[in-house]
């Protein structure tokens, strides 16, 4: 990213409680309460408060998860529940500071005593059994409850209140005709508030927490289909927020410990002592909330859907300049901006101070010839479109506060929490770029722009892949070309994990032959041909490594996919991105289930590329 962006001051070291505003606390309010006080400490890890609580409006919320949460939105980073603790002179000092009241002691209610969480070892599976695509599908990324509605019966009002996002994370398990094996007392005695280990090719991958027990064939079926002998995973977990471990964990010393065969073989339940004992061996863990009796949710709000986003962002209310009365490009620099921090992984909401720093410089280089850089006018004019909001100045504040209140006030502003959920997805994410640039950007250097705004991985289907830790790239290194014996440099890489059982699956299939031109090459008197993602596993697109994400093409047509140079029509024919020359028909095989939705991710960023390269 260009250096003209890196102002915002979200990783400096030292910062804490002080940092904390009064925009971000209203901001951190605002979640929780939209998101529900279960899902909101859940999400960001934190347990109920014991003693204080902020009240505001006359409604009370758990202080120190508020402010945690604060600090996200103050100044970029979260505090998480162990780097501060929720005492008087800590937390409530800094709310009181800041106008808030807090109560104290008694006045929050005692609750009962946390029963520590047991062990569940969960096997994955594999290829067989669909299981690395099952746990993309239902845990990793979650199940729309708007696309099982029809099979959720008596489960629909719990599953709703579970997950006010309507994105419900799912795993289950087969009945068994045993009667007292490891399975079944692992199904009989398993409970609310344990832990889940997923494991897979003999280690432990990633960790999540039971919050709902049920047992539905019909929701089972929607959702993972059944196996050759018509069974499906009927006996199902609802599971909080999915914690994926940087680094695999070795299983073997862990099931040693804990008294079970290796490998893992089988659903199997350990006491919480027998959890404890491990503890040590595994990733650390921030306290999570457990589950409690659940309490009616407010009516929802009309559902806001991918295609309301897009039309309320191709119908911006901009201004249209004195003299070319050509209209305004700050809107649209700015949601641009928003958009790459959600691509990015960044919070949604930001200072006024880092929202300055980051998009003053867009709207230089690639706002209307002859306007003024205004960032405060985007800002807090953006409220009007419904995708973003403002907290910290009042919004009967008038048609535009002054700067200076800005600057001083420090507000918190960004995408509403719907429209960062929706951002979410890089199907949609993609669309509501192509549509900025489409409609209000033509005029501009569209892949300087996204390459400075942080979203040069739109340039190529793969996207960016592979730079270490300082950001050094491809060109760094033609940079460091020299004459002579070629120069070295150590660099910290962080590279994605392939699965190459999949990508072999895939070649098989179609015995090396390309799926474009039917060619089969021969290399070193073996078969070769290249496994190449639709979607690619690259940021910002971040797709799955599934076999129904990939093609088996031979190096040219690899090359030309991802260089968006070709594509998959709706009709299933190869054409050229630029002319729409047809290639013919893709070979297709009926035991290859290529998801339509890839195709049509890729086939909008072919037609992206092409009006970017106009």
């Amino acid at each position: 990213m260009d250096q003209r962006l890196s102002y915002c001051p979200t990783t400096l070291p030292g910062m804490g409680l002080g940092d904390v505003t009064r925009a971000g606390v209203l901001a951190a309010v605002d979640e929780c309460r939209r998101l529900g006080r279960e899902t909101f400490l859940r999400r960001h890890g934190f347990g109920r408060a014991t003693t204080y609580e902020l009240v505001l409006n006359g409604n009370h919320y758990d202080s120190k998860a508020i402010a945690g949460v604060a600090h996200l939105y103050s100044v970029g980073s979260l505090l998480s529940a162990d780097d501060f603790s929720g005492g008087a002179r800590t937390v409530a000092h800094r709310l009181h500071a800041l106008g808030f009241t807090v109560t104290d002691g008694t006045t929050v209610a005692d609750r009962p005593a946390q029963v520590p969480p047991q062990l569940v070892l969960q096997p994955r599976g594999g290829v067989r059994d669909r299981g690395t695509q099952n746990f993309a599908k239902s845990v990793r990324r979650g199940i729309r409850l708007a696309d099982i509605r029809d099979a959720l019966g008596e489960q629909a009002d719990a599953l709703t209140a579970l997950y006010p996002d309507g994105i419900a994370r799912l795993w289950g398990s087969t009945p068994t005709t045993q009667t007292n094996n490891e399975k079944v007392r692992a199904l009989r005695n398993r409970r609310v508030g344990d832990d889940v280990l997923f494991y897979a090719e003999n280690h432990f991958i990633a960790r999540a927490r039971i919050l709902h027990l049920f047992t539905s064939r019909p929701v089972a079926q929607k959702v993972w289909g059944s196996n050759e002998d018509q069974d499906t995973w009927e006996h199902i977990m609802a599971l909080g927020e999915l914690e994926e471990f940087p680094t695999p964990v070795l299983a073997a010393p862990v099931l040693r410990q804990l008294d079970v065969p290796v490998p893992l073989r089988s659903l199997t339940l350990r006491s919480a002592e027998k959890y404890s004992g491990v503890a040590q061996l595994l990733p650390g863990r921030r306290q999570l909330v457990p589950p409690e009796p659940r309490t009616p949710l407010p009516a929802a709000s009309p559902e806001f859907t991918a295609r309301g986003l897009l039309d309320r962002i191709g119908s911006l209310n901009t201004h249209r300049h004195s003299e070319s009365k050509a209209p305004s490009r700050h809107q649209p620099l700015s949601l641009l901006w928003a958009v790459s921090r959600i691509a990015a992984g960044k919070p949604r909401l930001a200072p006024w101070s880092c929202f300055r720093a980051e998009v003053s410089p867009l709207l230089a280089e690639f706002g209307l010839p002859g306007s003024k850089v205004t960032p405060e006018y985007p800002f807090w004019h953006m409220q009007r479109s419904g995708l973003w909001e403002v907290h910290g100045i009042q919004s009967d504040a008038g048609p535009m506060p002054q700067v200076g209140i800005f600057n001083r006030v420090q507000p918190v502003a960004g995408l509403t929490h719907a429209s960062a959920e929706l951002l979410k997805d890089p199907l949609t994410r993609l669309e509501a770029v192509a549509k900025l640039c489409s409609t209000y950007l033509d005029d501009v250097d569209q892949r300087e722009l996204l390459s400075q705004v942080g979203l040069a991985g739109y340039t190529s289907a793969d996207g960016l892949l592979d730079e270490d830790e300082n950001g050094h790239g491809g060109e760094s290194a033609a940079a460091e070309r020299a004459a002579g014996p070629t120069a070295r440099r150590e660099s910290t890489s962080s590279r994605l994990v392939r699965n190459a059982a999949i990508a072999n699956q895939v070649k098989e299939l179609y015995g090396h032959a390309c799926q474009v031109c039917e060619t089969r090459l021969q290399y070193k008197r073996r078969p070769y041909s290249e496994a190449a993602h639709i979607r690619g596993l690259g940021t910002p697109h971040d797709g799955p490594d599934e076999l129904s994400n990939l093609l088996c093409l031979c190096p040219n047509h690899h090359v030309l996919f991802d260089g968006l140079e070709i594509f998959i029509d709706v009709d299933g024919f190869v054409r050229h991105t630029h002319g729409g020359d047809s290639l013919g028909r893709l070979n297709r095989r009926t035991d290859h289930q290529i998801d339509e939705a890839y195709l049509h991710y890729h086939r909008t960023l072919c037609e992206f590329n092409r009006i970017t390269q106009q």
